[in-house]
């Protein structure tokens, strides 16, 4: 039986690339061969042009420290500080004590762990073993970051706070995220990109907002379900429930639809959906076309397609 079949991605340097399924989807699979635990009986892994599963010597070091790995269960020494965990890279590939301590620091600093650096962790919460691992994995300049269902063992809040992490670190050092989760949420909220993996194979792939364009996506549809509209308050009245990406935006836009073609407009509903590490306006709202000519509407949608991305719509 094969685990992956016809796969094929292209993964573009510096997102945050997220890959969901259901268990057994191939999710881990994948990943497995990205750092090098697996090797393909068929086809190719690529890292920058360079075919990545005969590399040896020199070659294979230098690029299992640019791809580092963090895991569901942190896989932490019990024995070892939070200090000592961090280091323990630099110490494999023979750094001087000094060198890689101050290294350790400075990652620490980077993830919010100060004052922790003598403690254990058996002495940690979940999301500070999770701190400790991916500063583990940074510590010899990773330029990419593979996360293991590295959120699955956090509560909720928690897993806000490490994805915050995730994005922050991503700007900041210029790192390429690459996430399996089987969690929408978790993808939703950091992923510019997304891939659904089911029995071996992509199902869908593409750009997050690309795909909640597009009507016709499965994937669009379940990052962010377009819920029960209703109808209007009466005949002739159409509601929307559109996606702002400027939340700022939706000051001016039942202004410029009034004007534009000279319609009433009305606010159902409001909110902030988080999407891929920046935040947008979700709105339902109402329009009333009464006595209005059929060209109205046309132009109505080619003003919200416009501005917006549009979820859902009910006359």
């Amino acid at each position: 039986m094969q685990a992956l079949s016809e796969v094929s991605l292209d993964i573009p340097a510096g997102s945050f690339f997220g890959i969901v399924g259901t268990s057994g989807a191939g999710k881990s699979t994948l990943l497995r061969l990205l750092n090098l635990l697996e090797k393909p009986s068929a086809g190719t892994v690529w890292f920058r042009d360079q075919p990545i599963h005969d590399l040896k010597g020199t070659p294979l070091r230098n690029y299992l420290s640019r791809v580092a790995t963090i895991f569901q269960h942190f896989n932490l020494f019990h024995g070892q500080t939070v200090l000592e965990n961090i280091a323990f890279p630099l110490a494999v590939r023979g750094v001087a004590r000094p060198a890689r301590r101050k290294k350790a620091q400075e990652l620490i600093e980077l993830v919010g762990l100060q004052g922790k650096e003598n403690a254990y962790p058996s002495q940690l919460s979940g999301g500070q073993k999770q701190r400790v691992g991916i500063a583990r994995a940074l510590v010899s300049d990773a330029e990419v970051l593979l996360c293991d269902e590295a959120t699955s063992a956090l509560d909720s809040e928690t897993t806000t706070v490490i994805l915050d992490l995730l994005l922050r670190l991503r700007r900041q050092l210029k790192l390429t995220i690459i996430l399996i989760t089987h969690s929408w949420d978790v993808v939703r909220y950091a992923a510019d990109s997304v891939t659904l993996m089911q029995g071996g194979r992509i199902i869908e792939t593409g750009d997050v907002r690309d795909l909640l364009h597009d009507a016709d996506s499965y994937l669009g549809r379940q990052l962010l379900p377009a819920p029960d509209l209703g109808r209007g308050p009466e005949l002739g009245w159409i509601r929307y429930d559109l996606l702002l990406a400027d939340v700022r935006a939706q000051s001016t836009f039942f202004s410029e639809a009034a004007q534009r073609l000279d319609v009433t407009t009305a606010l159902v509903s409001g909110g902030v959906e988080r999407l891929g590490g920046i935040e947008a306006a979700r709105l339902k709202v109402d329009f009333d076309l009464r006595g209005k000519a059929p060209a109205v509407l046309e132009a109505l949608s080619s003003i919200l397609r416009e501005k917006s991305i549009v979820l859902g719509k009910a006359a």
